[in-house]
Order: structure tokens, then C-alpha cells, then sequence
């Protein structure tokens, strides 16, 4: 879940690899916990929504300030071709290297089923739509909901902004924007009671498009002169302080919401409190050396790390008993693996596809 930069920035470094450890801290936590026959607290087991969430914006972040210079210029069909190729290029490999992989050695319901579980559902994950509309086809590749989110987005986003900025300018943008925050809380205001909010308000696509919109909002504010610089610290002090109260539970309190309300809008709480955090995160160009270096890392390696680490957990929690392996052994093998494979990709794998994208539409590099 990495979207195209339009410059290295230490700080957004930074900002990946929080979100990509609180997804691991989430789920590593969860198993470790329960290897070593315990449980984790609630405030950990909540961390890979918190996680998600801030990929989700930094995405739009990210992505927001590229269209905005696509559009600032003549833009058409070709542009918004030549915009998806690259994100595809950047996404799609890994993930079908991924699909492939598990659909040999972990199929769902491995054990049971065996193959036959898979061949129904692939189709559906092939073509990143098995979340689209619709709780997800099969509980397996968990983690490839939130992809599909991230490409159905870039997909209708950028065409729709592209097709109406060619007839009716750049105002379009924030027309655009302003579709994609409101209609998905709506459709989420209306689902019937009782909806899974796990598995449905949370992880279908059409109720979370806008997630991502609150950072391509942020990039539009940005690039329009519309945020003063020294107001970025401040926003930074109080996107921190709104996402915090939302993982402590404060905001409903003190808000007094309902749990009908609370469900429909945690999502744009939280994804507007990080917004908030990214221009100062975006302005902190040069970390501390050693923090700039192990941020890069695990920068590079988000997106490998995100694909790959609940799957090697749900793996190693079935093969450890039978082979009578210690909860520390355990822990080791699945940091080693995740870890491991990660670099490996980023080195021979992601980055000879990235040096072979084609040049970006606004001519720079990213």
C-alpha cells in the first residue's frame, strides 16, 4: 500500500513505517500473545485500524499531489493511462506473486478444502474485486481488502477528476474530492442495522473511498496556498491529540455518540486527525540519520511487509504444534520470514519493476 512520491521526505519515510508497525504490532501482537498463552490488551489489538487508516490517507496524500500537477497542465487520455501503468506497475506484481504463491502452498481453508475452496474465489481476487460491493468472498488473503480499496480508488478518482478538469477546469478537483467524501458515509449512514461493521462497513469498497480522500484534500490545500506554513505544527498537535482520543475512546465519550453514528464516522475522524499531521510530517525533510535510515527501510519494505505478514502468522500457527515448536521459536521464524522475504522483494523484485515505469505525466520523477 504504497502510492508514488514526489520527492523522498524523511518525515513521510516515517509516517509509512509507523503505519506499516502498527499493522504489524496489531497482528504479530495478536498471535505472539496468544503463542505465549496470553491475550493483548485492547489498545494494541485496535493498532491495525489505526494502521490501515494512516496508509490509507498518506496514500491520498501522496497521490493527491501528483494529480493536482497532472491537471495543472493539459491533461488527457493518455496522462491518466500513463498515471494508472505506474501505479499498477508499483502494486499489482508483488500482489499476483503473492496471489499466486498462497494459492499453491495456503489455499482457504487449508486442510479441509484443500483446492477446492480456491477455484470459486479467484476470479474475484484476481481482479481486486472481492471487496468491491460485497463482504469479502472468502475469509483468506485478509490483509488484500484494503488493496482493492487503494486501486478502486485511483482508478475512479483519477478518471473522474481527468474527464471533467478537460471540460470544466481545475475547480473540478475539489468537486471530484467533495463526491468522494460524502457519498460513502452516506451509504454507510443507511446500511441496515445489525451490519457487520468488521467485515462489511469497514472492508467494502464503496463505503471506505473516503478514507483516502481526506489526504488528496490535504495535497489540494497545500499546493493551492490555502495552508499557512506555520500552522502546519499546530495542525500536527491537534491531528495527533483527535486520533489519540479516538484510540482511547475519549471522543465517543465526551461526544456522546451513538453506536450508529460512531460506526458511520470513526472512519473520517480518524483519516481527518491524520490528515491533519502530514504537512509538518511532509515538512521534515531531513530526520536524525539513524532515523532516517531504519524509516527508509522499513519504507521500502511496507508493502511487501503489509502483503505477506498475516498470511506467514496464519502459517506458522498452524505448523508449530505439530512440529512442537516454542512460542519464542515461532516468533523468530515468522520475523525472520516477513522480514527476510520484505528485503528481498524491495531489493530484486520491486525495485527493477519501479526503474521501468515510464516517465511520470508531469514529467517528474516519483
Amino acid at each position: 500500500m504504497m502510492a508514488a512520491s514526489r520527492s523522498r521526505s524523511g518525515g513521510l519515510d516515517i509516517v509509512r513505517s509507523a503505519a506499516v508497525l502498527l499493522v504489524l504490532f496489531c497482528h504479530c501482537g495478536i498471535y505472539f500473545a496468544a503463542w505465549f498463552g496470553g491475550q493483548v490488551p485492547i489498545g494494541i489489538a485496535v493498532l491495525g485500524f489505526f494502521g490501515v487508516e494512516l496508509f490509507f490517507v498518506l496514500s491520498g496524500y501522496l497521490i493527491g499531489g501528483l494529480l493536482l500537477r497532472i491537471i495543472d497542465r493539459p491533461a488527457g487520455l493518455r496522462d491518466w493511462w500513463v498515471f494508472m501503468v505506474r501505479r499498477w506497475m508499483r502494486t499489482i506484481p508483488l500482489y499476483i506473486v503473492c496471489l499466486v504463491t498462497f494459492s499453491a502452498v495456503w489455499p482457504p481453508h487449508f486442510g479441509d478444502a484443500g483446492h477446492a475452496r480456491l477455484w470459486p474465489v479467484l476470479p474475484w481476487f484476481a481482479t481486486l474485486t472481492q471487496n468491491l460491493a460485497w463482504p469479502m468472498k472468502e475469509d483468506w488473503f485478509g490483509v488484500s481488502w484494503s488493496l482493492s480499496v487503494e486501486e478502486w480508488f485511483y482508478v475512479l478518482f483519477s478518471a473522474l477528476l481527468i474527464a471533467g478538469v478537460t471540460r470544466l477546469g481545475r475547480r473540478w478537483f475539489w468537486v471530484t474530492a467533495a463526491l468522494f467524501l460524502l457519498v460513502p458515509p452516506a451509504l454507510r449512514w443507511h446500511l441496515p442495522a445489525g451490519t457487520n461493521w468488521d467485515e462489511v462497513t469497514a472492508k467494502v469498497v464503496i463505503y471506505r473511498l473516503d478514507s483516502i480522500v481526506f489526504g488528496v484534500l490535504l495535497a489540494g490545500i497545500e499546493a493551492r496556498g490555502l495552508l499557512p506554513r506555520r500552522l502546519r505544527f499546530s495542525l500536527f498537535g491537534a491531528g495527533a491529540v483527535l486520533v489519540a482520543f479516538v484510540w482511547d475512546n475519549g471522543l465517543t465519550e465526551v461526544l456522546g455518540w451513538s453506536e450508529h453514528v460512531r460506526q458511520t464516522f470513526l472512519f473520517d475522524v480518524v483519516s481527518f486527525g491524520y490528515a491533519l499531521t502530514l504537512p509538518a510530517a511532509a515538512a521534515f525533510v531531513q530526520p536524525p540519520r539513524w532515523l532516517a535510515a531504519v524509516a527508509g527501510v522499513i519504507s521500502r519494505q511496507s508493502y511487501c511487509l503489509y502483503l505477506i505478514h498475516l498470511t506467514i502468522l496464519e502459517m506458522t500457527g498452524l505448523v508449530r504444534g505439530p512440529h512442537h515448536w516454542s512460542a519464542s521459536f515461532s516468533v523468530f521464524i515468522v520475523l525472520a520470514a516477513i522480514f527476510g522475504l520484505s528485503w528481498a522483494s524491495s531489493r530484486w523484485f520491486e525495485q527493477p519493476i519501479l526503474d521501468r515505469r515510464p516517465p511520470q505525466p508531469d514529467g517528474q520523477i516519483g
